[in-house]
């Protein structure tokens, strides 16, 4: 029978405990300790590290209204969502506001991941932050499956199949590979290798998908931040004809506008994603994003209908409320 490990003596016992009752409960500084007792303040931190481990320190979290509160509400019933998350974080710095809005989605994902089926994923910062952060999700079973193609350069975040490795990893699952680029140069290469049988063995899932996990793509030309966007890797001349067509947005690289209209283009036939149809058909998509500059992005892919759940960040939700005033 495994026991819970156990001080090897009370002397130890009772310093563990001092050390956390002065550190927690009286509010003395790690410093103001070490001095008290003639140790050095690393020995106090592991003191203090031990403490917890042994349980003599137990730190308990008020259960989360997130999801409940007057914005969160307002937001959804505006936008016509099944549910709105906001992470309370007010940062301004867009590559911020996506991570926080990534470790704010890896806390409600339990309430809407299934305990087996297939869930899709998609690529980008975003999501490959999401990824890393997920939890173990104990007597579960299920396969992640990428959405979309891969890009060579631009970072691991944009290739799909790595952001689908790391979160079976995390959360003790299995990933399936779409060994594919994510655009190609011409639209018979397209459809050649949506024929291929090691192709097909990842698009013949995205019609059993129970949840999809999306990031949503900014505008072509819009603020500059410190990682590479899909939106980033795509030529001037067509960034430059994806304007002029009013695309605020991608989800999974289908380009939309302002109204939520997907935009045809060239580009479409030489990109391998999910078909926006079958995106529809899954049952729940999870749109996570943050950074107030993708306000509007946001906006546009919540009137595509895509969407039903949103993650974001406190900035981004507030701008968001003022466009659909």
């Amino acid at each position: 029978m495994l026991t819970s490990p156990r001080p090897r003596t009370s002397d130890e016992h009772e310093l563990l405990r001092w050390v956390a009752e002065l550190y927690y409960l009286q509010q003395q500084g790690q410093a103001e300790i070490a001095a008290l007792i003639g140790v050095s303040i690393s020995k106090i931190s592991r003191l203090l590290a031990e403490a917890r481990r042994l349980g003599i320190v137990t730190i308990q979290i008020a259960a989360s209204h997130v999801g409940d509160t007057e914005l969160e509400r307002t937001l959804a019933s505006k936008l016509g969502l099944q549910a709105v998350y906001i992470a309370p974080a007010r940062v301004s710095d867009a590559s911020l506001a996506s991570r926080v809005a990534a470790l704010m989605a890896t806390r409600v994902l339990p309430r809407w991941l299934p305990t087996r089926g297939l869930i899709g994923l998609s690529g980008g910062y975003t999501m490959a932050q999401l990824a890393r952060a997920l939890e173990p999700l104990p007597d579960s079973d299920l396969t992640i499956v990428p959405l979309q193609g891969n890009w060579v350069d631009g970072g691991p975040h944009l290739h799909n199949d790595q952001v689908c490795h790391d979160a079976a990893s995390q959360l003790g699952a299995r990933s399936l590979s779409f060994p594919a680029p994510m655009v190609v140069e011409h639209a018979d290469t397209r459809e050649a290798l949506l024929s291929d049988r090691s192709i097909r063995s990842v698009t013949e899932r995205w019609a059993e998908l129970q949840l999809a996990i999306v990031g949503v793509g900014p505008a072509p030309g819009g603020l500059q931040v410190d990682y590479t966007s899909v939106m980033g890797q795509l030529p001037s001349p067509i960034l430059a004809e994806l304007q002029q067509q009013g695309v605020v947005g991608d989800l999974c690289a289908h380009m939309f506008d302002a109204e939520g209209h997907f935009v045809e283009h060239e580009l479409s036939l030489r990109t391998l994603s999910i078909p926006i149809e079958q995106l529809r058909q899954v049952p729940c998509v999870i749109a996570v994003a943050g950074g107030v500059s993708k306000a509007s992005s946001l906006l546009g892919a919540v009137r595509t209908g895509v969407p039903r759940v949103l993650v974001t960040d406190q900035l981004t939700a507030e701008q968001l409320l003022e466009l659909t005033a």
